[in-house]
């Protein structure tokens, strides 16, 4: 079977569902056969081209409970696999979390930079507290 593109998943099933069935009703016609009805079947696999999954395949296969990376047989090129839905939404939605992550990051680094500056402006204006040895402390020392 040809691989089929499409810019979500649901869209994929329906476009390899129309494409099993006009196969099936071709190979009914021909041959005078009876096939039952196509139904998806569990253990389904929405693969993403995907350039570093091209290149991590030359050399091993990395598989998780959600996703694998592999090169499987007959497939000239890497892939990545998702094994749910779900599984492949996330990973399309990674650009959009790094992102997010990168301005995080960014807003610390400003606050850690405030930070730094007024420890600095601190610690230059008072100098650094020397500890009072305990026999040189007075009551005074305990009462605000």
């Amino acid at each position: 079977m040809e691989t089929l593109y499409g810019k979500h998943p649901g869209e994929l099933f329906v476009s390899a569902k129309n494409l099993a069935d006009r196969v099936a009703r071709s190979l009914m016609m021909k041959y005078g056969c009876r096939l039952a009805d196509g139904e998806v079947c569990r253990g389904y696999e929405l693969k993403v081209d995907d350039p570093v999954a091209r290149l991590l395949a030359r050399y091993f296969c990395v598989s998780t409970p959600e996703r694998k990376v592999d090169h499987s047989p007959g497939v000239t090129q890497g892939e990545l696999e998702h094994f749910s839905r779900d599984a492949a939404v996330e990973y399309l939605l990674m650009p959009e979390r790094v992102k997010k992550l990168e301005g995080q990051v960014q807003v610390l680094h400003v606050d850690l930079e405030e930070l730094t500056g007024a420890l600095k402006k601190f610690l230059s204006l008072g100098g650094p507290v020397q500890p009072v040895p305990m026999n040189q402390r007075s009551m005074q020392d305990y009462v605000s």
